[in-house]
């Protein structure tokens, strides 16, 4: 493990200056095998996107795949660095100036390409600086002016070279450096270089006992000079305090490494023609893959279904990878990136978190301008509805509290309220649910009325058991009917069919109290002077039944006028209904009514009541005797 036995510390400082923006971008990545130092410097004014920090993730990006010191490697990624820029180049013309600087922790190597200078310093002095691709630096090798004067000359900025050169990259690559405990490297954009010179950095190394002391320094020393404008400045600083130290090399042990080598290829070279063969027609499938679905995905994505670009962006970003296509994978990345933002707003609308939703809208929207397939109107479209979904998921939260507090008819009102503006703002998501929470308080709703009608129904019910007890039949039957039809109403057959038995037997009481009061029941079909002459008939029995029972007949009198006072109503209910039921062969009833004889009735009633109560008696007694 290299890193492990090696000791190297690294820091930066990194500022805007006197603008807004800092274009600077330094980031570095340590393995156990190597590390790897990337500065770059922004050249030019796009407003969204930063070129430096597109180069130095691209070049951080590759050699993290398959870490080296190779000169074609670095090349390579240099040259996709630059294909990403001239990819990303739609509305201005992206350049950076870069540094990389890659170790083993005993050697080191750095390719440039621009401006950005590296300083290595051994034992307190220069060993070495990079050398610029600018036409001061031309001068100075041309022996035209001092090589100190490159950094203040007047051409100093006017770079030869650059990734985003529409002519191509054409950086230069250092051979390997053998590293020394106590070295000290030093990247540096051209706002520190241009205003520290290389005493100060002397004087400040001198003083500096780490990486940060050496930095903040530097710093001090370039805002110290005071200037009117200071421009963007980074300077990064590795402290070399312990190299990995190598074992030496037994030339033999390589020789036969190399040989063993040579024979394995002579071996398996026919099968190698083989694999390449399988691997060409992976890669044709792969491509294929890419390109049907990269079209799926932006089909997608043109109709608003970011859900499934999502998925599509991702499979073709895969098949990219696959074909080892850089352009292609990073085009893909950036668009399901894009996809993913849109995807995550939409989530956090359907949380109703629209703090959330909105912000990753409008990093969806900035950079949606850049991939065609995604409508910039359709995402500020969404950002311009989450004040009315917010709105709409107010009056929702406020129906969940009346509707917690029990309060339904107002739970229900806002409900529908909510449910109206989401169906005109197209919040799809609250529709569905606000259609529950309709149904359910409109459930509650009927299940109260439904309780108020069973209390209702049950009111009558009891009302007309008191009536039952108080021998008002006619009026208990009255009840027992209201209940029943309320129940009927609320699909209470249990209850409908025991007030059925209700009624039917409050009608047989009533009918016995009627027979026993001497009034036929309504529908036998007598005519008036049928009637009379029965209740001539009735007279008459009863006078010779007292006449031979008179003891009887004197208890039974005692009692007779109670009978008769509870039973008047009854009689001419019954006398009226026989009216009104004539003979039956169509000839009407007379008007008239008998008084004496309706009297006579009730008497003989009595009387033949009592004479049979007294036979009763007599009976009893003989048994008992």
């Amino acid at each position: 493990m290299r890193k492990d036995n090696s000791d190297f510390s690294t820091a930066f400082v990194s500022e805007a200056g006197s603008y807004i923006d800092n274009r600077d971008y330094f980031a570095f990545m340590e393995t156990d095998d190597m590390a790897c130092y990337v500065l770059a410097d922004g050249l030019d004014s796009d407003q969204e996107l930063r070129s430096a920090e597109m180069v130095v993730k691209t070049v951080l990006e590759n050699f993290m795949e398959k870490p080296s010191m190779s000169k074609r490697r670095l090349m390579r990624d240099l040259r996709e660095a630059q294909e990403w820029l001239q990819f990303e180049s739609r509305r201005v013309r992206l350049k950076a100036s870069l540094l990389m600087v890659v170790t083993n922790y005993n050697k080191m190597v750095y390719v440039s390409c621009g401006n950005v200078r590296l300083y290595h310093f051994r034992n307190g002095r220069l060993n070495f600086r990079s050398k610029d691709h600018s036409l001061a630096q031309s001068l100075a090798d041309d022996g035209r002016i001092p090589d100190e004067a490159t950094s203040t000359h007047e051409e100093r900025g006017n770079l030869l070279e650059y990734l985003g050169n529409p002519n191509g990259v054409h950086a230069h690559y250092a051979k390997k450096t053998q590293l020394a405990d106590g070295d000290v490297i030093l990247l540096a954009t051209s706002g520190m270089w241009e205003d520290v010179e290389l005493a100060e950095m002397l004087g400040a190394l001198e003083e500096a006992k780490d990486p940060v002391m050496l930095t903040d320094t530097l710093e001090e020393v370039l805002l110290s000079k005071q200037h009117r404008t200071v421009n963007n400045y980074t300077a990064a600083a590795i402290y070399v305090n312990k190299v990995f130290q190598e074992k030496p090399k037994n030339r033999r042990k390589l020789i036969k490494r190399i040989l063993l080598a040579l024979l394995v290829f002579i071996v398996v070279g026919g099968g190698a023609w083989i694999t390449l063969a399988r691997m060409a027609a992976n890669k044709a499938a792969a491509l294929e893959t890419m390109i049907e679905s990269a079209q799926a995905a932006d089909d997608y994505a043109r109709t608003g279904d970011y859900a499934k670009a999502l998925k599509s962006y991702s499979e073709a970003k895969n098949a990219a990878v696959k074909i080892n296509d850089k352009i292609h994978k990073r085009l893909y990345t950036a668009e399901q990136k894009l996809s993913q933002l849109l995807v995550d707003g939409d989530g956090y609308v359907e949380k109703a978190d629209f703090t959330k939703a909105e912000a990753s809208y409008e990093k969806a929207r900035k950079s949606a301008g850049l991939y065609p397939p995604f409508n910039v109107k359709d995402i500020e479209h969404k950002i311009d509805q989450l004040d009315s979904y917010a709105e709409t998921a107010s009056w929702m939260k406020d129906g969940d509290l009346k509707f917690q507090g029990g309060d339904y008819t107002n739970a229900l009102k806002l409900y529908k309220k909510a449910n109206k503006a989401a169906m005109e703002s197209g919040y799809t998501s609250a529709q569905k649910e606000l259609e529950k929470k309709i149904t359910e308080a409109n459930d509650k709703l009927t299940a109260i009325q439904q309780q108020l009608k069973e209390i209702q129904a049950g009111k009558l019910q009891a009302k007309g058991d008191r009536m039952m007890k108080d021998l008002d039949y006619e009026g208990a039957i009255d009840a027992y009917s209201g209940a029943q039809e309320i129940y009927q109403e609320i699909d209470k057959l249990e209850s409908v069919l025991a007030l059925e038995r209700s009624i039917a037997k409050a009608e047989e009481k009533q009918s016995a109290e009627q027979q026993k009061n001497g009034q036929l029941p309504a529908g036998l079909g007598l005519s008036d002077g049928a009637l009379n002459d029965t209740d001539a008939g009735d007279t008459a029995g009863g006078a010779s039944s007292s006449a031979a029972a008179t003891p009887a007949a004197e208890s039974q009198t005692k009692a007779a006028p109670t009978a008769l006072a509870g039973t008047t109503p009854a009689k001419k209910e019954a006398t009226s209904a026989a009216k009104s039921m004539g003979t039956g062969d169509g000839t009407a009833p007379s008007a008239k009514v008998d008084t004496n004889k309706e009297q006579g009735t009730a008497d003989s009633a009595s009387k033949a009541a009592g004479a049979s109560d007294s036979e009763n008696q007599d009976r009893a007694a003989a048994n008992g005797g």
